[in-house]
């Protein structure tokens, strides 16, 4: 009883948000993701464009200055900002990790920058790294039920800082190094950005694309979420050994496709578009995709039954959720 359907108007405040908006100098109109900085009022925008295609945002108050625009060697399709890093992720199966000067683009002091030695001459974005990702067996013509292989990746993230005796990261990972996620197809790539010759961790987590795969931040941050276009949600748990999915359920319109259809094949309205996890509890997780609803799940029960804890719906908007924070 203590499971129920909410709707968003019971809920939910709109009076107080205040909004703005700036056309990019896109001239494909091809703007495909963004990301902002964690400690400055800059925001990256990638395009899937072959000429300009990565944009730097500033945000001042209620107002949009873009500060700089550059060329990517390939389209953007995802993006994650962390301190000076930048992660790309392409459409070649590759990410790329870019070196930021944000004080500069911000137009602070040289002196002040985190890559004085550069200069004023120096580069504002540097490549200083090429990870090529590992995607499931691809196929030439897809099989009925399933999405064409595609070598985009989906969804890049940094990881959080890990607690210490927690079995992750491994040994042989420096201190100071910065871990990252990539999901390609239906496969999460866990990246050590001081080595790009190897992935760290490949996990197949699904037969169908991963939309989004996130990090949780709660201790011991070894713990990550994923889910797709099969409606299918796991928890990837990195300290096992061996294969690392610990936890997996399916929404309902998953669960009815693959009965209309076998293995492979789901509603349109399974598709899940994004995930995250809850800044305070450690087992809530929500999901938001193309059933136009909002699902809260508990990690302690869900799996059993695959019933979500809560649901989220407008009374009147039936459109697809693109996005969770």
């Amino acid at each position: 009883r203590w499971r129920r359907a909410y709707l968003a108007s019971d809920t939910g405040d709109s009076s107080g948000v205040q909004s703005t908006s700036l056309a990019l100098p896109d001239e494909s109109r091809f703007t495909t993701c963004m990301a902002m900085s964690e400690d400055q009022s800059l925001l990256a925008a990638g395009s899937g464009s072959y000429d300009t295609n990565m944009f730097f945002v500033q945000s001042l108050d209620d107002q949009l200055d873009v500060k700089a625009s550059f060329a990517s060697k390939f389209p953007i399709y995802s993006l994650a900002f962390k301190g000076d890093l930048l992660m790309a992720g392409t459409d070649r199966n590759t990410s790329v990790l870019y070196k930021v000067d944000r004080a500069r683009l911000l137009g602070y002091a040289v002196e002040n920058s985190i890559d004085a030695t550069q200069g004023v001459d120096g580069p504002l974005v540097r490549c200083v790294g090429t990870y090529k990702n590992k995607a499931a067996k691809s196929i030439d013509i897809a099989a009925p039920g399933s999405h064409i292989p595609t070598k985009r990746v989906a969804c890049v993230e940094f990881a959080p800082a890990f607690a210490s005796g927690s079995g992750w990261p491994p040994s042989s990972v420096a201190p100071n190094s910065e871990l990252f996620l990539s999901a390609l197809g239906g496969v999460v790539n866990i990246w050590d950005a001081t080595r790009n010759q190897q992935a760290l961790r490949v996990e197949k987590v699904s037969a169908q694309p991963v939309c989004r795969a996130t990090w949780s931040a709660q201790a011991p941050a070894t713990l990550v979420a994923a889910a797709g276009f099969d409606g299918v949600i796991s928890i990837l748990d990195l300290r096992r050994r061996g294969k690392a999915v610990a936890w997996r359920t399916a929404q309902p319109e998953a669960a009815f496709g693959a009965w209309l259809g076998g293995d492979g094949y789901s509603s349109a309205g399974a598709c899940i578009n994004d995930v995250a996890w809850s800044p305070f509890v450690p087992y809530w997780l929500a999901t938001g995709g193309e059933g136009g609803s909002v699902r809260v799940w508990d990690l302690r029960y869900a799996a059993a039954d695959g019933a979500a804890v809560a649901t989220l719906r407008h009374p009147t908007n039936h459109g697809a959720i693109r996005s969770l924070a």
